[in-house]
């Protein structure tokens, strides 16, 4: 499994990034949300990834963030969602705003996406109920960035939201983010 890259940028296109890690170039697919935020050709980039394998292809997917790349791997999961499906999906959609029409249960949203119809948004919907990473989101509306990052952590490990409000509860108010 190739759990990331850390490289110089070489090339970038609409759907995808070639990283040079150690004189290798690797081709990642990624939703244009992600590429759209990679720094310009010739700069180191850092990207998490998820690599697939089907009996047709091997292909590596890419993201800036962990908490995109778990909605990733929680899309390709759904009935009759495939790789290109959630990428198109992450980019019509920023995560937080697939996270909040998820949460809402908003199939129009979601079937904006180009491969999206209504049925297929609306497994997806049932389909992410009761994630950790939609009880994150619904919990993080009020959150400072520290806590924020907190809670993403603990929902990532599996913890429920009501065991998340209180270990974020317990922390003393004088920490600070840098603590």
């Amino acid at each position: 499994m190739i759990a990331f890259l850390r490289g110089r940028l070489v090339a970038k296109t609409p759907s995808s990034a070639i990283i040079e890690c150690g004189g290798i170039g690797y081709e990642a697919s990624a939703p244009l949300t992600t590429i759209e935020q990679l720094p310009p050709i010739g700069e180191e980039v850092f990207l998490l990834t998820d690599f697939v394998v089907r009996a047709e292809s091997q292909t590596l997917y890419g993201f800036l963030r962990d908490r995109e790349r778990e909605i990733f791997r929680r899309l390709i999961k759904v009935s009759g969602v495939g790789a290109k499906t959630a990428l198109a999906l992450m980019s019509a959609l920023r995560a937080e705003e697939l996270l909040a029409a998820l949460s809402e249960g908003d199939v129009a949203r979601i079937s904006r996406a180009p491969g999206i119809g209504k049925k297929t948004a609306e497994r997806i919907i049932i389909d992410f109920r009761g994630s950790p990473l939609l009880q994150m989101a619904d919990g993080a509306a009020g959150m400072v960035s520290g806590d924020r990052d907190v809670a993403q952590a603990l929902a990532g490990l599996g913890y429920k939201k009501p065991e998340i409000e209180r270990a974020l509860a317990a922390i003393p108010s004088d920490v600070g983010d840098d603590s």
